[in-house]
């Protein structure tokens, strides 16, 4: 009964990741639950999260809404910072971790419940600044990730002006390659639970999947607000009680 919960929630995660966001959340709370060590925790949510978006992206792709000329620079210089964010994480004692995955878990939970408003329009000759926003979006997923679709298309909108639909395409993308990139690192390091990311990444896929479809059809902007920030508060009290050592 406890397997077939864990599927069940799982399937929702991908469904509301791949719609909006939210996916990496529920995936993390279930992995904390199962009170896998948070860094292990975290490069599980890697590999998952990165079939999650591997689905999402390509669907977008095929319906023709992912501006690769707008994408390709971001995803390059992401992936720069994605290695710096992982490599931190590593390097840092158990409880700083838990101290640093808390600290972006908020701004994650921030951006999920904070309106997002009109911006500046994008200028395609400014690569610098596509660059730079890339590397700070990079280090934001290589240490988490929690919510970085929302993350991302914040950015997007905040400094380029991309439509909604077309920023969560892109955003898929970039935190594709992100989270593959960091999956590698985690891996290698043996930082990944392949049992449990097995046993979720499966019905992550096919919710994934439903979401895109769905997001195509209904173009929404925030899903399941409250949903959301309830389960950041309880992924929050679980990493406060694994720092406590309760």
């Amino acid at each position: 009964m406890r397997e077939v919960l864990l599927l069940l929630a799982a399937g929702i995660g991908g469904f509301i990741g791949s719609l909006m966001s939210g996916g990496s959340m529920t995936t993390f709370f279930i992995l904390t639950l199962l009170n896998i060590p948070t860094k292990t925790a975290v490069g599980t949510l890697k590999m998952v999260i990165a079939g999650l978006t591997l689905v999402s992206f390509l669907t977008y792709l095929r319906a023709g809404v992912l501006n690769l000329k707008i994408a390709l620079p971001l995803v390059l210089s992401s992936l720069v910072g994605s290695y710096v964010g992982s490599a931190f994480l590593l390097s840092v004692p158990d409880n700083i971790a838990n101290l640093f995955v808390m600290v972006f878990l908020i701004v994650g939970t921030y951006f999920t419940v904070k309106e997002s408003q009109e911006v500046p329009t994008f200028r395609e000759e400014n690569l610098m600044l596509q660059l730079l926003v890339g590397l700070a979006i990079g280090i934001y997923i290589g240490i988490l990730g929690i919510a970085s679709t929302l993350v991302v298309i914040s950015f997007l909108r905040m400094f380029f002006k991309v439509e909604l639909l077309e920023a969560n395409a892109i955003a898929k993308l970039i935190i594709f390659f992100n989270n593959f990139i960091a999956f590698i690192t985690y891996a290698r390091n043996g930082f990944v639970d392949y049992p449990i990311g097995m046993l979720l990444i499966f019905p992550v896929i096919v919710g994934s999947w439903f979401g895109a479809k769905t997001a195509l059809k209904l173009d929404s902007k925030h899903l399941l607000k409250e949903v959301f920030l309830g389960i950041s508060i309880l992924t929050l009290i679980n990493l406060l009680r694994n720092i406590m050592g309760i």
